[in-house]
């Protein structure tokens, strides 16, 4: 008999090899299987947290560490622009070239005349400062920004967003106009959405030299930039870029540390729950296929005692409960042996028929029960 009632009959010896419980009678026992399971599956996944709990401490305090490294590697520091000092005295020393001569001499420049104090300016020097960078933004949206993305910002590399964006940037660093956009606006990195190496704006005029205005009577030399800050300011944001990147990457280690996490404790329990409600099958068949033939011998009938299938449990506690259902069956042989007797002498007696039927009903109930 099976452990969901049915009576087992008789198979051929290729088929019952093949035989394989059915999962719709996994849950035989639905009190004593899903408590046993859940208790299980609880205690594991209490165990699963607190060891995962003090995984991800490690793991956040290494991160920490980490980053707290990355933090402290020192990046060249960008360089200032500082406005030189300015003569509030007005005094140039002019420079005049003798052009009737032939060039060889130079005359003495007569002595500097004093010139009137100038009355202060009325305009604002913020205000124009802050229209001369709107300005030059315009001036790099119009050359930079017609056919791509992009947001130009003053001293911050410039982001650009467009098919074939290498090509791009390279045949607008070809513009002398769209270069000096970019460093009216102190821009010295271009770079492309998606990857892709910067750009920068030294590579693209190797040569930078001093600006010299010249008049009739004077020469003046305007001080420049340095001839490595753009260098310098490359140098800044790579290495800004590069230590996001690695402070990025400890983050994503993390996560991923916590994910593993998640991931192996929702598959133990499934596991778990699995096997314990297989391991519980085991032990609630034998105890099912038990209370089922004890229900049929209340009922007066005593059928063939099948055996457990292969794996399940108790298996001794069923060989006993054998043993006394073929204990019972051999009694009721016995009797069924001992009323044909009894029959067959009250039939060669002579005794009342009336009570020879009565002993072929309780004849025939007890063949039934064996049958």
């Amino acid at each position: 008999m099976a452990s969901d009632g049915v009576p087992n009959k008789p198979a051929p010896r290729a088929q019952s090899s093949a035989y394989k419980r059915s999962w719709k009678n996994l849950l035989l026992n639905k009190r004593y299987q899903l408590r046993f399971t859940l208790f299980m599956v609880g205690v594991a996944a209490v165990l699963m947290a607190v060891i995962g709990w003090r995984v991800m401490v490690v793991a956040n305090e290494a991160t920490s560490v980490a980053m707290a490294r990355v933090r402290g590697e020192a990046c060249p520091k960008s360089p200032e622009v500082i406005e030189m000092p300015s003569d509030d005295s007005g005094d140039v020393v002019p420079m005049n070239i003798n052009e009737e001569g032939d060039g060889s001499a130079v005359e003495a420049a007569p002595a500097p005349v004093p010139s009137p104090k100038p009355e202060p300016s009325k305009v604002d020097p913020k205000q124009v400062a802050a229209n001369n960078a709107q300005n030059d933004v315009l001036a790099v949206k119009a050359l930079w920004c017609t056919d791509a993305e992009c947001k130009p910002e003053t001293a911050a590399p410039l982001q650009i967003k467009v098919k074939d964006c290498d090509a791009y940037v390279k045949k607008r660093f070809e513009d002398a106009q769209a270069v000096d956009a970019l460093r009216r606006l102190s821009i010295a990195v271009v770079k492309c959405e998606g990857g892709g190496e910067p750009f920068s704006v030294a590579d693209a005029d190797p040569e930078r030299h001093a600006t010299v205005q010249l008049d009739e009577s004077s020469m003046t030399m305007t001080p420049t930039l340095p001839t490595d800050y753009a260098d310098r300011i490359v140098s800044h944001h790579l290495c800004e870029m590069r230590q996001a990147g690695q402070m990025d990457a400890l983050q994503q280690g993390r996560l991923r540390i916590l994910y593993v996490l998640i991931l192996t404790g929702i598959l133990m329990m499934i596991g778990l729950a699995f096997y314990g409600i297989k391991m519980t099958h085991k032990v609630a068949g034998p105890l099912h296929k038990v209370t089922l033939y004890l229900a049929k011998m209340r009922d007066g009938r005593l059928d063939k005692v099948w055996n457990l299938r292969k794996g399940d449990q108790l298996v001794d506690f069923y060989d006993h409960f054998k043993g006394a259902h073929a204990g019972v069956v051999q009694l009721e042989k016995d009797d069924i042996a001992q009323l044909k007797a009894t029959i067959e002498a009250a039939e060669a007696a002579g005794v009342d028929p009336t009570l020879i039927a009565d002993l072929r009903t309780v004849l025939a109930r007890k063949e039934k029960s064996i049958e």
